[in-house]
């Protein structure tokens, strides 16, 4: 497996991954309308894809906010987990950061995802309610992490 910039044309395959992981883990809670703008912020700083003999099995990108780089739209296929796929990319975007802050969101009750960047040695820094409503008409709270 290699972590590498995503390509435009990795896009559809991007596309058919988050669908699985959709599917399997309700991430994101809501189906964009376009998939591919949904990879595609306008904001994005950077992305890349976990390639497995040219089989996408994550995708991770930095989004720039409030004068930090945000991880943001990290998944793994379920057929990637395990693997050390999401450990990989999230490697690639600290070496890729080069000092700058960086910063990344999470709701509560995704206990993998939370495992996974306390593992990786990202630290708490706060919890809050989300700013926007799931699906249900719930609003999450979210736990706000830094790269140490």
């Amino acid at each position: 497996m290699q972590v590498r910039p995503r390509e435009n044309s990795d896009l559809p395959e991007c596309v058919r991954a988050l669908r699985e992981v959709h599917e399997s883990d309700g991430y994101p809670d809501r189906w964009p309308d376009d998939p591919d703008a949904w990879l595609t912020p306008t904001e994005a700083d950077a992305a890349w894809v976990a390639d497995d003999a040219n089989y996408i099995v994550g995708h991770a990108l930095l989004v720039r906010r409030d004068d930090a780089l945000w991880v943001s739209r990290l998944f793994v296929r379920p057929s990637g987990r395990g693997l050390a796929v999401g450990a990989s990319l999230l490697n690639r975007i600290r070496d890729h950061a080069d000092g700058r802050t960086l910063m990344l969101d999470v709701i509560e009750h995704s206990g993998a995802a939370i495992a996974l960047y306390e593992r990786t040695g990202w630290s708490l820094v706060d919890r809050r309610p989300a700013g926007w409503i799931m699906a249900d008409g719930t609003r999450p709270m979210e736990r706000i992490y830094v790269a140490a």
